[in-house]
């Protein structure tokens, strides 16, 4: 009932010394205290559920599932190959596998949403109650569908100068690539276009003539590297580390555990 809400918010008040709720008459909302509250509230709930469908799967009642994140490099080059080997050792088991970029992975993993993510970070940036376990290092290299920049050396000078098309999330492989131009002292002349959609990215790429960054792995693909010309510059931006991100506080189960254990031995040959 709407009386035993509120006196267990009360309670929760009294226990944690803080306001949690503040009460105005256009209705109520949760305080900064508040909304950290739930947050670990919904965690808590998120890894019980996932505590009993390890304890029902390691007792025969349920099968090997997993909920896993990749980036774009991930699932151009080794996500095939991590399904296939996840079949191969859990035949009835199930992955529910998503891509995204950086900007979107890491609210979903912190919440529990996901068990884990396979992609580009840089560890120190990402937040303390997220773990990452590097597998090996990418290249970025800037790329168009211009044929503008084909067949010489292109200055960063002259490159800040267009358009730019980019996801710079923290920690990510663009927001990097900005702070090392920056301690060039290069930055760009237009605000860059905001993409967080892996597939928006992949069609401005081809559609538009935004300059992007771009692992030299999905470059090197046939398909996904169709279309876009590698732009020569004098020196690219620092290697990026390509791995794994988990809940640091919350026990990795069986299966994320083999996921991460396959990934560490397909990943490396990148």
């Amino acid at each position: 009932s709407q009386s035993a809400l509120t006196k267990t918010l009360r309670e929760l008040e009294t226990q944690t010394g803080a306001a949690l709720l503040v009460r105005a008459s256009r209705g109520t909302r949760f305080t900064p205290a508040g909304k950290v509250l739930v947050d670990h509230a919904r965690l808590i709930l998120t890894t019980m559920r996932r505590a009993e469908e390890e304890v029902r799967r390691l007792s025969g009642q349920e099968i090997a599932t997993a909920r896993v994140a990749v980036t774009p490099v991930v699932a151009v080059t080794k996500l095939g190959g991590i399904i296939h080997e996840f079949q191969r050792r859990h035949p009835q088991g199930q992955l529910d596998v998503e891509i995204g970029t950086l900007a979107n992975i890491v609210p979903r993993l912190l919440d529990g949403q996901l068990d884990l993510a396979l992609g580009i970070a840089t560890p120190e940036a990402l937040p303390a109650d997220l773990a990452f376990l590097p597998f090996t290092e990418v290249r970025l290299s800037p790329v168009s569908r211009s044929k503008r920049f084909a067949n010489r050396e292109v200055s960063w000078e002259e490159l800040s100068a267009e358009r730019w098309l980019l996801n710079p999330a923290p920690g990510s492989a663009d927001q990097v690539a900005l702070d090392w131009l920056a301690q060039k002292n290069i930055t760009l002349a237009h605000p860059p276009t905001l993409c967080r959609s892996p597939f928006l990215l992949a069609a401005l790429n081809r559609s538009t003539d935004l300059i992007a960054l771009c692992p030299t792995q999905i470059l090197e693909d046939s398909f996904w590297g169709a279309g876009l010309c590698r732009i020569e510059v004098p020196d690219l931006p620092p290697r990026m580390q390509l791995g794994a991100l988990t809940r640091r506080h919350t026990p990795n189960s069986l299966v994320s555990r083999d996921i991460i254990d396959i990934s560490t031995r397909l990943i490396r040959s990148i």
